[in-house]
């Protein structure tokens, strides 16, 4: 075992993940049904057993479970979520399937018997090194042919090419028996020092019955679950490379301290009609990595016609949103100046000494919205509260390595 791999926690998940869509993680087909097309082939090729491989139900997975619950005990975050799915968050991919292994005569097609067995992984990725891990187990829960020797490998590629280093969780047989597991660490590394690259990565589980040899295969290209098991390592965010996995999309979470910046971006998604970035209700921003095209964004919203509000706590700056660094931008929608969008303003009253915020906006006092129908929103704020949010937004970027048209949700306590 490669002592580097992260401890695995049973049934414990992190705060943010999701599931990827059934349709794209299910697990890949029964290749039996092409061992039974191919009987004759195979007779005449003098083969008198074969194995093939089936994905179990939930249902047969639970029964499975029950038998040895033990030997079967998870040590995934994903363990406790349901099974024969892939899970994600930005730097983990996680994922518990179980498998039934199918002994089958030639000559009538008959089944033998049947083994079950679980199969967990889970990868963790490093956001500041090239580097990724991954921590594979296999249990034989149960089988109703024990009289032969089972061995067990598990295979997997990270690139066809020299851009991906890996050493193996188990690169030959290794024994098995019923109540048994077996498990391995694969330590991968991304060899490139500029640009990025994503690795697909593709697995083979291997097995040998009393001479009688199968394999199934799945992730990788070609395969139902093709892209699920998918790192992105980049040397384009902050001065280290570092992987992340590209199908989860972060929530940015406007710190509550920066009370009217929050109340302004949460008022944005709720009054504008497209609703951005609020997950759930609109779509996601993307991020906008060149920096000219940021700048252009920014002096089309916050051009002169914006006037800070007299009441605004000084220093004032112009605060947008959609953020300038998004390819959502009012600029990049088509608007032309920034009077076009919908206007903010925070202002302030002292009462017995002390200093009181509001957010405001024109039509307020005689119950009027902003226009639903803008494209982008500007706001007179207070420079610490601008500036906060825009330094907690650059540090999130680096950290989840949010590279050209990443996309991200902004949760500003809308719900």
């Amino acid at each position: 075992m490669i002592s580097a791999v992260p401890s695995h926690k049973a049934g414990v998940s992190p705060s943010d993940f999701k599931a990827l869509s059934k349709e794209k993680s299910e697990a890949p087909d029964s290749n039996c049904d092409e061992t039974r097309r191919n009987l004759k082939n195979l007779r005449a090729a003098g083969q008198k057993r074969a194995i093939c491989f089936e994905w179990q139900t939930p249902q047969e997975l639970a029964a499975t479970q029950d038998v040895s619950r033990e030997s079967a005990a998870s040590v995934v975050w994903c363990g406790s979520q349901p099974e024969n799915q892939v899970y994600v968050q930005r730097t983990s991919i996680c994922s518990r399937r179980g498998v039934v292994i199918i002994q089958m005569d030639i000559v009538t097609g008959v089944i033998y018997g049947k083994s079950y067995g679980i199969l967990e992984q889970e990868i963790d990725t490093q956001n500041a090194i090239p580097q990724f891990f991954e921590y594979m187990k296999f249990d034989l829960t149960s089988a109703d042919i024990t009289s032969s020797v089972m061995t067990v490998k598990v295979e997997s590629t990270c690139s066809l090419d020299t851009s991906c280093k890996q050493n193996s969780a188990w690169d030959t047989h290794r024994p098995i028996v019923v109540g048994g597991s077996l498990d391995g660490s694969i330590t991968r590394n991304w060899t490139g020092t500029t640009g990025r690259k994503s690795f697909l990565i593709e697995y083979s589980l291997s097995v040998n019955i009393g001479g009688t040899h199968g394999s199934t295969s799945w992730g990788g290209h070609g395969e139902q679950s093709a892209g699920d098991y998918t790192v992105r390592c980049d040397a384009e965010v902050s001065a280290y490379a570092g992987c992340v996995v590209p199908a989860f999309t972060p929530t940015f979470v406007v710190d509550p301290k920066y009370k009217e910046a929050r109340m302004f971006i949460g008022m944005v998604q709720s009054s504008m009609a497209t609703h951005p970035g609020w997950e759930g209700h609109g779509q996601p921003l993307h991020r906008e990595a060149d920096e000219a095209e940021a700048r252009k964004n920014r002096d089309v919203i916050c051009d002169s016609t914006f006037v800070p509000h007299s009441s605004t706590p000084p220093p004032v700056q112009c605060d947008e949103y959609p953020f300038a660094k998004s390819k959502e931008s009012g600029r990049q929608l088509g608007v032309t100046s920034g009077a076009q969008c919908q206007q903010y303003m925070v202002t302030s009253q002292t009462i017995e000494g002390k200093v009181y915020l509001n957010l405001i906006w024109p039509g307020l006092k005689q119950g009027q919205m902003p226009p639903p129908n803008a494209k982008c929103a500007r706001a007179s704020m207070p420079k610490v509260q601008n500036e906060g949010v825009g330094g907690d937004l650059g540090r999130k970027t680096t950290e989840w390595r949010l590279l050209g048209g990443d996309a991200y949700w902004v949760d500003a306590g809308n719900g």
